[in-house]
């Protein structure tokens, strides 16, 4: 939020470079993975087949531990409508050429550039609601609901930052700050930062929240002061990817049905690429999960030397390909529910991109966008 802060691991081609010592947790007892500086990570091919990781090909099934059981097709029709905050405004965009077609929300006090912003937009899946918040450094943030058709102002709908509603919605998801007896415990901390996750029923009102354990393993900075920038759910509305963010991001997997606390989800580690990772969405047809992957540039060392890369990854097979180009540092990704079609934001301005075609440019000045 103020700075993309987090952490975790450094990965490099064939080899995971972690500062000190690290452990992948994950909620299978037999997939734990501990390296350390300069140790050598887990042996993964030194190329991907194209069969796991990539779109289902003439008619061969998708990864079946991935899929979703809502059966999306990769050949669905482009959204008309794209959900989008320009600066301190919530709009919404025609697919086609970008233009808005009404604006629904406005809030001068966040289109500064600085404290407070727009972020976190989702759009609910009868395309009906659009869910945004408004967010500080690591202070006071609201989560808005408001309706699509721009005929109602926003409501206030909870505390709260980086709102998504799951595929079949009936959950959203958000980042919340952790109890005032946790920010920083015997440090006399005043931070009050959103990383733990709470995910409510939109009809019912019931609500759950996880979070990271008290222990000495947790109760560092590093989590006291990171922020839950980015959630995207699975297909299966079960697992969702977010990103926690600490002096640089990483992506890592919360299983809603199986995970008690945060210390059980599973990093999103790229062998092949660098150690930090960010805007993670899955692609619902294949089941994979697309998000942006560059070396640590700020607090952590990284032997990765490549170009920033958009990349489809397996989580659990630790297999990626490109989605887009090498080199593009976009700063926004988000599939459409089919999978077929992705929007993402490259220096400032909005593009789609249907399928193999050739990403169209839409309008600048986006920040985040969802369809």
């Amino acid at each position: 939020m103020a700075a993309k802060r987090p952490v975790l691991a450094v990965a490099v081609a064939g080899t995971v470079v972690i500062i000190g010592v690290f452990v992948l947790r994950s909620n299978r007892s037999d997939n734990p993975v501990v390296t350390r500086a300069g140790g050598p990570g887990p042996a993964v091919p030194a190329t991907v087949p194209a069969a796991p990781i990539g779109p289902a090909q003439g008619g061969a099934a998708a990864d079946p531990t991935l899929v979703s059981a809502g059966h999306p097709t990769p050949d669905a029709p482009r959204p008309a409508q794209i959900a989008a905050i320009e600066g301190g405004l919530v709009v919404l965009l025609d697919s086609a050429d970008g233009h808005r077609q009404r604006t629904l929300a406005t809030h001068p006090e966040a289109a500064t550039g600085g404290f407070p912003y727009l972020e976190g937009v989702s759009l609910t899946p009868d395309r009906s609601t659009v869910f945004y918040a408004r967010a500080g450094d690591c202070g006071p943030a609201t989560i808005f609901k408001v309706a699509a058709d721009g005929r109602t102002p926003p409501a206030t709908f909870a505390d709260g930052v980086s709102p998504a509603v799951s595929p079949d919605g009936r959950k959203l998801a958000y980042a919340v700050a952790a109890p005032e007896s946790d920010s920083g415990p015997g440090t006399g901390a005043t931070r009050h930062c959103q990383n733990a996750i709470a995910v409510r029923d939109l009809q019912s009102g019931a609500e759950r929240t996880w979070r990271y354990p008290d222990t000495p393993e947790y109760g560092t900075t590093l989590y006291h002061d990171a922020v839950v920038s980015e959630i995207a759910w699975a297909p299966d509305s079960t697992r969702l990817a977010y990103t926690l963010s600490y002096e640089g991001d990483s992506v890592s997997i919360l299983d809603t049905a199986a995970d008690t606390d945060l210390s059980q989800t599973e990093e999103v580690v790229i062998p092949s690429g660098g150690g930090n990772s960010s805007h993670p969405t899955w692609q619902a047809y294949s089941g994979l999960l697309g998000l942006f992957n560059t070396r640590f540039e700020c607090c952590f060392d990284d032997n990765y030397t490549g170009p920033p890369r958009a990349l489809l990854v397996n989580p659990e097979r630790r297999l990626d390909a490109p989605l887009l180009p090498a080199g593009r540092r976009v700063t926004a990704l988000d599939f459409d529910a089919s999978g077929t079609h992705l929007l993402f934001v490259d220096g400032g301005r909005l593009y789609r991109r249907s399928g193999s075609q050739a990403p169209v440019g839409l309008v600048s000045g986006v920040t985040a966008a969802d369809w």
